[in-house]
């Protein structure tokens, strides 16, 4: 019976967990836009599209699923240009817990940037999505205090929650403040800010008021360029949602091959605070990169999961159009 209760009473917990706070990725350089929408167009490139799958949990109760994809895209990018506009679109949906507590969010995106300098070592991008937020619960896999009978559950008894609904779809907005920084060949800094859930979407189901309260993002991204061959990506990532904190940091190391063929192998360690240690494998080739990641439980939780937390597969595709030529190109002197 101890047993049962636990069960239930970590099912309860998590649940609140997941209505309090956004889903959150480990590999979080491939989900771009979830983080800001300062990131739409922040690639080199035409076109991007970026995919994620997290699975949690799995060792404790019934797994935590997460998907992630978008699409993003820069326009008019030329190099005679001192500022572009980027767009993009971006999917998200997560399932949690035993009563299927689940979220989807869809998102436009569009973005403004800004080089501040005739060299274009320095950028500033502003950025903008609304979209569209649905929160749903399935009651009738709940159980309530009130359907036990001298401390056995009977699922005759009536659990008296009569919900306006169980779905639950709102109109959200995001913004987003980014800076970019090239100081040499290949090597650069960026630093952004995400602003999610401004209007802090309702969640209930009662038709009371439960906001989504706002979350605050701050992200920062290097890639510096050690020799050849080596680079090294260190990056930091902060949330902040009401009382929820959260910090992320770490590095990967990139060993590009020595021939004409880009094959990239990369690797990396990170820490999310009082939560995981994660470690990171990856693979490229031209335009073409694969993640996989894997958390390892050092919270109280541990002793219930065995230090066995999440797995991530992610992956990102970059496709460079080739640019039209001018109308009347000069002709070549001979």
């Amino acid at each position: 019976m101890k047993k049962v209760f636990l069960h239930i009473a970590i099912v309860f917990l998590f649940a609140e967990f997941a209505s309090a706070q956004d889903v959150h990725f480990s590999q979080f350089d491939f989900s771009p836009l979830h983080q800001s929408a300062a990131n739409t167009g922040n690639f080199n490139g035409d076109y991007r599209f970026t995919a994620i799958h997290r699975n949690q949990y799995r060792s404790v109760t019934v797994p935590y699923k997460s998907v992630g994809a978008s699409l993003d895209m820069n326009h008019k990018l030329t190099d005679d240009k001192m500022s572009y506009w980027s767009s993009g679109l971006m999917f998200e949906q997560d399932k949690t817990g035993d009563a299927g507590y689940s979220t989807l969010d869809i998102e436009l995106s569009v973005a403004w940037n800004k080089f501040l300098d005739n060299d274009k070592k320095h950028r500033i991008t502003i950025g903008l999505q609304p979209g569209w937020f649905q929160n749903g619960l399935n009651f009738s896999e709940l159980y309530f205090g009130n359907q036990y009978d001298n401390g056995s559950f009977n699922s005759n008894l009536p659990n008296n929650e009569n919900p306006e609904e169980t779905k639950h779809s709102n109109f959200n907005l995001n913004a987003g403040l980014g800076y970019k920084y090239i100081f040499s060949e290949m090597s650069d800094m960026q630093l952004v800010l995400g602003f999610n859930h401004l209007n802090k979407p309702n969640l209930s189901y009662y038709g009371d008021k439960s906001p989504l309260n706002m979350r605050f993002t701050a992200l920062a991204l290097f890639d510096i360029r050690m020799s050849e061959r080596i680079f090294i990506h260190p990056q930091l990532l902060y949330y902040n949602q009401n009382k929820f904190n959260q910090i992320n940091g770490g590095a990967n190391v990139t060993f590009h091959s020595a021939d004409t063929k880009d094959y990239r192998f990369t690797g990396g360690v990170f820490y999310r605070n009082k939560d995981a240690i994660i470690g990171r494998l990856g693979a490229g080739y031209n335009n073409l990169d694969i993640g996989f990641a894997y958390d390892f439980n050092i919270s109280d939780l541990k002793r219930a999961s065995n230090g066995r937390g999440a797995y991530e597969i992610a992956l990102t595709y970059i496709i460079h159009t080739v640019k039209p030529l001018q109308k009347n190109p000069p002709c070549p002197v001979y």
